[in-house]
């Protein structure tokens, strides 16, 4: 509503929206980590909404890159919407029937516990599966990808070197090639004054349907106030999520530079502001107390 406001076009205004929808778990969950609030009730419920949350927008962000183009009809839609589904489904019950099992079983075999880094190499290689198969299906690569993980997420290994270490590494490596990639794509000559409001007024309403939107319902759910303002808060921060879809709807010509460049700055202003408020406001605590 607010980008159509500012004049975009539908196709266009939808991938903003979409972009705003979803939560960057990685900075709240660290947040509460050091401030050692990682098993209260309110992290809890942001980081299971925020699982939800972030499966929803990347089913939203395919729908809204094909209507994007103006080509697509209202069953087309509904045909990628179906396909999302039936993606998402398959992939759980993949995981979760068969491709575990066979986790655990080579974690368990003599080569694994002399190669410890080979159940991470055949995670990785399910990942680019599943981005693969996403991709066919005319979903985006970073769905399928995005649903490896969470199909992978709980797997115990007892000898192999468990995922989340190696995701961390990789982490290092292409998280900073990422966001050295997002500022080599950005032409600061495009962010003209009148862009300079829309993102005042996009991180503006980032942040407040977040903190109202997940605030009051957590009240009415029968948390105390500090909680529902920690889950309104915590739920702010659009990070890395939103970025990708920026820099998706760039590459394939759905927004421009002056909106992309918004979408990027909106990002990195959410993500700062959701750790100075939950650490000096919201529960008034210091990492080191």
């Amino acid at each position: 509503g607010l980008a159509l406001l500012f004049d975009f076009e539908p196709g266009r205004a939808s991938l903003i929206g979409v972009a705003l929808s979803a939560t960057s778990i990685a900075i709240t969950a660290d947040v509460l980590r050091e401030l050692g609030k990682l098993d209260s009730a309110a992290a809890r419920a942001i980081i299971g909404a925020a699982v939800i949350d972030d499966v929803l927008a990347l089913l939203a962000l395919s729908i809204s890159i094909q209507a994007s183009s103006g080509e697509t009809s209202l069953p087309d839609i509904g045909l990628m919407l179906v396909k999302a589904v039936v993606f998402l489904s398959a992939g759980v019950f993949l995981s979760q029937r068969y491709l575990r099992h066979w986790i655990s079983k080579l974690d368990n075999t003599l080569f694994a516990q002399r190669y410890k880094e080979a159940v991470f190499v055949l995670a990785m290689m399910l990942a680019f599966a599943y981005a693969i198969a996403a991709e066919l299906m005319g979903l985006s690569a970073i769905v399928g990808a995005f649903i490896a993980g969470v199909s992978l997420e709980g797997v115990h290994l007892k000898h192999s070197r468990n995922f989340h270490e190696g995701a961390d590494y990789l982490r290092i490596v292409f998280g900073a090639i990422f966001f050295v990639s997002l500022g080599i794509l950005v032409d600061m000559s495009m962010f003209t004054s009148d862009m300079i409001v829309f993102l005042f007024a996009l991180t503006t309403v980032a942040i407040l349907s977040k903190v109202i939107g997940c605030g009051i319902p957590a009240r009415l759910m029968g948390m105390n106030n500090r909680d529902s303002i920690a889950v309104g808060v915590g739920m702010a921060p659009r990070g890395e999520i939103a970025m990708v879809v920026a820099l998706l709807a760039l590459n394939s010509g759905a927004i421009e530079q002056a909106a992309y460049i918004a979408m990027v700055l909106m990002s990195l202003l959410t993500a700062i502001f959701a750790p100075l408020v939950l650490r000096n406001w919201v529960f008034n605590k210091r990492p080191s107390q």
